[in-house]
């Protein structure tokens, strides 16, 4: 009876134990830049904000991961350009987090930023130094 006893523990004890490695928490980290393109000496209007989140997958296995797609990052910043018909972003907040479900990884990346349009052709003016 006394052995009866222990054995069920012991076996919900294991199972918490692989169901705690299987389901694991979300992660995430964040950062902030101030353009994707050099926009220095170059006059330009704000043409507004864009947010835009894009998601890719990994299969896990212990240390060991395999991406299943690419990270989506020139597309989600060709199309937060494309949105707004901008020539470039200023001001980019970038996110990423991703949550672990068994052997696969969702990853997330998102951004937010504002959409400019240049005023000139494009070309940098080099200022005279006096």
């Amino acid at each position: 009876m006394l052995y009866m006893k222990y054995t069920n523990k012991i076996k919900k004890i294991i199972i918490f134990a692989i169901l705690l490695n299987l389901i694991q928490c979300a992660s995430s980290s964040s950062g902030i830049t101030t353009s994707n393109i050099p926009v220095v000496n170059r006059k330009y209007t704000v043409l507004g904000p864009v947010q835009n989140t894009e998601k890719w997958y990994t299969f896990d296995v212990a240390l060991f991961g395999f991406p299943l797609d690419k990270p989506p990052i020139d597309k989600i910043v060709s199309r937060a350009i494309s949105e707004k018909n901008a020539d470039a972003l200023i001001n980019i907040k970038y996110w990423q987090d991703k949550i672990i479900i068994l052997f696969i990884t969702v990853n997330r990346i998102g951004i937010s930023a504002e959409a400019i349009k240049f005023e000139d052709d494009g070309t940098i003016k080099n200022v005279p130094k006096k």
